[in-house]
């Protein structure tokens, strides 16, 4: 395993070059973006006047050079990320996450083998098949400074390809394996919730790349066989994309000393503070692996309390009357999200979060079977305050935690979100 050092130095080759050649290493990181567009394109809009080059020529030019300058953006995110994974407290969570950088920032053998391959196949096939280059080049087919040109962009596009495809490629092994190590988690082993976030923006950057590639698909339209390519790069990456969120998906949130306890008690403690004084009420809670939900009523002072400050605290205690040191505690505070609001707001977070709260109503119906089935057969004969008919007298809030903190034997441990 190579140290943290070495992995926050080390850089893709593409950094690295785009670092040492003027004028991009005497720019800022986001300006050499900027200046990779303008000087291409303009290197490439010479060349089409002076050549007298066709006029799809500069379209499908453009579209090169428009692909790799917003791949190279991506970059600008990807890069930072990757370093900033914080290590799991789980032995096996670390080795899964630890491999991932490694392949991705520090085997050079991975990002440049293929890359290589990618490109030598692109270029004998263009050797071989000379009718692609003489449509797009035209009269200029054959100069030497031409064709040294599309050698170098055709080496930026392979590249990109497959860096693209290596890094879903090795996303959806770190996920799968991570999902896996995470089922042999034991007390306070976990992968901080936020890591789990970056993951996935990771996995989304991973599309993202994928959706770029599109704008190669009418240059790529010239050759059936370099348009099956791009084809099949692109649902190889969605695919594997795909499989990465997916096994996310199943990654805990948090530790299983924690987790037990979210999942087995009945009762949680809500506080909530208006401009002149607290306010904390018992509620019921469900619990669905990643965020804690409560129902609150829209005559409540909690509700709107929340309207006006989404700053919320949850605490969920397990009581042992027969041994007061065998407590256990989880404070979680953050930022209180209404879900169910007949407003325009709430019917936007309705429509992004509808599937997610159909299956949280199923964790309140399978936890409290006779508090939803008693409600339900009373709800026309109790106060509209108790009424538990979605939308109409009650809503949703998920708790989206920004500081956990548990407590053993009266031993606080601060958990990292």
């Amino acid at each position: 395993m190579c140290e943290n050092i070495d992995l926050v130095e080390r850089k893709w080759v593409f950094e690295e070059i785009i670092e040492h050649v003027p004028p991009f290493k005497w720019l800022r990181p986001n300006l050499q973006v900027l200046a990779q567009l303008l000087l291409v394109e303009t290197v490439g809009i010479f060349a089409f006047l002076y050549f007298q080059m066709p006029f799809n020529a500069v379209v499908f030019g453009s579209l090169a050079i428009v692909y790799t300058v917003i791949w190279s953006a991506g970059c600008l995110y990807v890069i930072p990320w990757l370093r900033r994974l914080r290590n799991p407290t789980n032995e096996r969570e670390l080795k899964v996450l630890s491999r991932y950088r490694e392949h991705l920032l520090y085997n050079r053998q991975y990002e440049l083998v293929g890359s290589v391959l990618a490109f030598a196949g692109v270029a004998i096939y263009l050797s071989i098949d000379t009718q692609i280059l003489e449509g797009f080049l035209g009269t200029g087919f054959g100069n030497p400074l031409l064709f040294v040109l599309i050698l170098v962009l055709s080496w930026d596009i392979a590249y990109r390809l497959w860096l693209s495809f290596l890094t879903t490629l090795l996303a959806a092994r770190r996920s799968i394996g991570l999902a896996r190590a995470a089922r042999g988690r034991r007390g306070l082993e976990y992968t901080a919730y936020s890591e789990v976030h970056t993951l996935k923006r990771l996995d989304m950057m991973n599309l993202y790349w994928a959706a770029t590639a599109v704008l190669l698909v009418p240059i790529a339209s010239a050759s059936p066989l370099l348009l099956l390519g791009i084809i099949g790069f692109l649902a190889g990456t969605v695919f594997l994309s795909a499989v990465s969120l997916m096994a996310m998906e199943t990654v805990p949130w948090f530790p299983p000393d924690v987790e037990s306890i979210l999942y087995r008690e009945k009762f949680a403690y809500v506080s909530v503070c208006n401009k002149k004084e607290p306010h904390t009420t018992p509620v019921i809670f469900g619990y669905d692996g990643k965020y804690l939900y409560f129902a609150v009523s829209i005559k409540s002072a909690k509700y709107r309390i929340i309207q006006n400050n989404e700053k919320i605290a949850v605490l969920v205690d397990m009581r042992d009357s027969r041994n007061v040191m065998n407590n256990r505690t989880i404070l979680m505070r953050g930022k209180g999200l209404i879900l169910g609001e007949l407003s325009l707001f709430g019917v936007l977070r309705l429509f992004i979060n509808g599937l997610w709260m159909i299956r949280v109503y199923s964790i309140f119906k399978r936890k409290y079977p006779k508090y939803t089935k008693y409600y339900k057969e009373q709800s026309e004969n109790i106060p509209r305050a108790w009424q538990s008919k979605p939308f109409i007298s009650r809503v949703l809030v998920r708790l989206e935690p920004e500081q956990v903190t548990y407590w053993r034997e009266a031993r606080p441990t601060q958990l990292r979100v």
